[in-house]
């Protein structure tokens, strides 16, 4: 069984999008599809029905969001929110209306998707553990989303047959162990990146120091993930691919998809024409396929920075919205 794993990414969504279609152009489809936050939206569009077709449905769904569905008023709203202890900086009513209005019922369950199997992952505020929605045929797909994209603390979390769930990146940001659990022997991991080469060096102030420090957990996160795929080395094929921005956009910043569709499409055909290109060099063997793995989120295979990943090491891990 082959399954596409998407990672989280916030309004970098688009790049997975171009990445889909180069996968499906070249009749690369998958029986399962695993997504986090950001990645759970175009998960579950696409196992609605994985063909070119349900890609550029999905990309119409990025040319319709903006930032008032996400991320809706503005400071003096945000301000009120925070000195009155709500939840949340944001209000996600708007959300929740944009994904019925787009075609998301209430009404949906997982067990009436046929295109391919879909598993969304969320963490359960009280345990602080994955949860995955999917398992349940029963599981209501809205819900799962809405959970999948409470990233804390810009939107509360969701509740979901009395328990409350947040952004399933806050445990791992590409849940790479939700398609080993389920037994599938081929995955084409579709990780969303941030290159920040400023931030290479010395970071100072609060927000600098704020932001290394997640993407470090992330990274260590995502890590943790890509060693139990290494792990199944000769059972599972991993196909790590790398999506990524030089200028990123604001976090609330939704314009510019059009040029991360075509970004994500490049992104992803060159994986694959590299992929075609070392398959026919004698002597690539088990050492190539961890160092493709390791460049997926700049780690060795001790823990320690090659060459290589000082090289990459600004490149972090986007918050998993």
């Amino acid at each position: 069984m082959r399954a596409f794993v998407l990672s989280g990414g916030g309004n970098l969504g688009p790049l997975q999008v171009g990445a889909l279609r180069a996968l499906l152009e070249r009749d690369i489809r998958p029986q399962m599809l695993v997504g986090c936050s950001a990645g759970a939206l175009n998960a579950a569009f696409l196992a609605r029905e994985p063909t070119l077709e349900q890609v550029e449905h999905l990309a119409d769904m990025w040319r319709q969001v903006t930032r008032q569905d996400v991320y809706p008023n503005g400071r003096l709203s945000v301000l009120w929110r925070f000195l009155s202890g709500q939840d949340s900086l944001y209000d996600n009513r708007r959300f929740y209306a944009f994904l019925q209005r787009i075609g998301v019922s209430p009404a949906w369950t997982f067990g009436q998707i046929r295109g391919a199997r879909l598993y969304v992952t969320a963490t359960n505020l009280r345990t602080g553990q994955l949860h995955v929605f999917g398992d349940d045929p029963n599981d209501r797909v809205l819900d799962a989303l809405m959970a999948s994209t409470a990233l804390t603390p810009l939107h509360p979390p969701w509740m979901v047959n009395g328990e409350r769930y947040i952004d399933g990146g806050t445990v791992t940001p590409l849940p790479l162990r939700v398609a080993l659990e389920r037994g599938v022997r081929e995955i084409y991991s579709l990780h969303i990146v941030s290159a920040r080469e400023e931030e290479a060096g010395l970071v100072r102030g609060v927000v600098g120091l704020l932001r290394r420090s997640v993407a470090t957990m992330l990274r260590l996160q995502a890590q943790h993930d890509l060693l139990l795929t290494e792990e199944r080395q000769g059972k599972v094929r991993l196909h790590p691919i790398r999506l990524s921005t030089p200028n990123p956009p604001k976090a609330t910043d939704f314009s510019g998809e059009e040029e991360m569709f075509a970004l994500g499409y490049q992104q992803a055909v060159a994986y694959l024409e590299q992929r075609a290109a070392s398959s026919t060099v004698p002597g690539r063997g088990g050492s190539a396929w961890w160092r493709r793995l390791a460049e997926a989120v700049g780690i060795s295979r001790r823990g320690e920075m090659s060459p290589r990943e000082r090289q990459v090491a600004g490149q972090e891990a986007l918050p998993p919205c």
